[in-house]
């Protein structure tokens, strides 16, 4: 028995160790072949802990968490994800923010964008449309059109944005908020020829989360 499995829920292994079965870094395919879930443990548990503690925090996903807390449950995860449970908070430090900086980060570090390369010109076109309907059934037609992964994984992460909006009363996080901070971290970093798009970006995830229930169905 490794010392990591008996180590106490919060312990993360030594740093120089090479991760048992790693989640960051990999793509969506390669999670989805290796674990048999369409939406990786990493994304379900993070959403399950931010909509248990997290939906009235102000600034929840624009604040940064604790950088040693993040790398903590990044460790976790790396190590056997099948063993995380968020529903206990001290399993995460009581700090939901730095469950949701965690999220971020693991959409940063997939090799291809959640919204993928490929589909990337496509989405910046279809947000520059300034009518709100063909517009977002321009976004509809390509979100149908992704991987099996990346549609499971961005239908998940959008119903639970739109909770996260629907308390925006008490956390701030509208759909606008939400998408300044989501728009790179889903579509890749505003750097190089991307830089330019910045805007574009926002407006396609602001555009996907103001029609939540149009483009995914909510069961």
């Amino acid at each position: 028995m490794s010392n990591y499995s008996q180590s106490p829920i919060g312990a993360a292994p030594s740093s120089n160790l090479p991760p048992l079965r790693p989640v960051f870094g990999l793509s969506l395919e390669q999670l989805f072949e290796r674990d048999g879930s369409a939406v990786p443990m990493v994304v379900y548990q993070c959403i399950q802990a931010v909509d248990l503690y997290g939906l009235e925090v102000e600034g929840i996903y624009r604040l940064s968490g604790t950088s040693s807390h993040i790398a903590k449950i990044k460790a976790m995860f790396d190590n056997d994800a099948s063993k995380v449970d968020f529903r206990n908070p001290e399993n995460f430090f009581q700090d939901v923010n730095s469950v949701a900086g965690l999220l971020k980060q693991f959409f940063r570090d997939l090799p291809d964008p959640l919204l993928t390369a490929e589909h990337y010109a496509g989405f910046i076109e279809a947000a520059k449309n300034d009518d709100d309907t063909v517009r977002r059934d321009s976004l509809h037609a390509i979100i149908n059109s992704l991987p099996d992964p990346n549609y499971a994984t961005l239908r998940a992460l959008t119903l639970h944005l739109n909770r996260v909006q629907e308390n925006s009363s008490v956390n701030r996080m509208n759909a606008s908020n939400l998408a300044i901070v989501f728009g790179p971290t889903l579509m890749g970093a505003n750097t190089g020829p991307n830089i330019q798009d910045a805007g574009w970006q926002v407006r396609v995830i602001d555009t996907i989360l103001q029609n939540t229930y149009q483009i995914f169905d909510e069961d």
